[in-house]
């Protein structure tokens, strides 16, 4: 099933009790209003809870135009711009994930540093379009967007502490639902009585 952003909506409109769901995610409307204003909040939110299939990327590293002022690292890399969270530096010598750390340089800049080069960032990747999104991220990302709203829409404390318990068990679903997606079945480590 592909989701778009005013279906994220209206789940998470239901999800605060509103039954009047809403035509379109840009609509002239209170409650559409109010969720474009917390969306990309609630979606980067999520999307750096864990470090989901749909949304890994890669990119070799380009070094930064800086020197590097941190002793404990010899090179600086520029961050990607589309980057929620990078996960893993991976070193092109021996294919083996290194030590690194995400600063603010002295321009204001976010870099990252470390000591390989070249090497490759394993990241997860900003998504925009919501078709990519899996049901288990949508649920939790409905419950995050509707605990943010939640004070607005309803003016209830209880209905936002809901939400977000809610959101925590919906989170903690959809990471193990991603999770089994990503298990690698490697055929060549079975051995004979697996077989039997």
């Amino acid at each position: 099933m592909a989701f778009s952003k005013t279906k994220i909506f209206n789940i998470a409109l239901s999800n605060l009790g509103v039954s009047a769901p809403i035509q379109n995610s840009i609509e002239e409307n209170p409650n559409a209003i109010l969720m474009n204003n917390y969306y990309e909040l609630a979606r980067d939110t999520v999307l750096e809870a864990h470090e989901w299939s749909f949304a890994t990327a890669f990119k070799e590293m380009s070094v930064a135009h800086e020197e590097n002022q941190n002793a404990n690292y010899q090179y600086s890399f520029t961050y990607p711009n589309d980057c929620i969270a990078p996960r893993a530096i991976i070193d092109f010598a021996d294919n083996k994930e290194k030590k690194f750390e995400p600063v603010i340089d002295s321009n204001g800049e976010k870099v990252i540093l470390t000591n390989c080069n070249p090497c490759l960032l394993r990241y997860t990747k900003r998504v925009t379009n919501e078709t990519f999104f899996p049901a288990a991220f949508v649920n939790a990302l409905a419950f995050y967007l509707a605990y943010l709203a939640a004070q607005v829409v309803t003016g209830s404390n209880n209905k936002k502490n809901t939400n977000l318990q809610d959101y925590q068990i919906a989170i903690r679903q959809a990471i193990v639902t991603d999770a089994r997606k990503t298990t690698n079945h490697d055929e060549d480590d079975k051995c004979y009585t697996d077989a039997r």
